[in-house]
Formats: C-alpha cells, sequence, structure tokens
C-alpha cells in the first residue's frame, strides 16, 4: 500500500472495531427478537 504503515494499522484496527460492533449488534437482536 502507498499509505504509511502506522496509518494503515490505524484504519484496519477501526476497520475490525466496526466489524465487531456490527457483529455484537446483530448477536443482541437475534437474542432479544
Amino acid at each position: 500500500m502507498a499509505f504509511p504503515k502506522k496509518r494503515t494499522s490505524m484504519s484496519k484496527k477501526r476497520i475490525r472495531k466496526n466489524l465487531w460492533k456490527k457483529k455484537t449488534y446483530l448477536a443482541v437482536k437475534l437474542q432479544n427478537g
């Protein structure tokens, strides 16, 4: 990638957090629904 390593790692962490949030949100929805 053309980005510096720090920026890519930060964005990757952010994406992972967002994916995790979505997964937990769906899991909670299924349990409550």
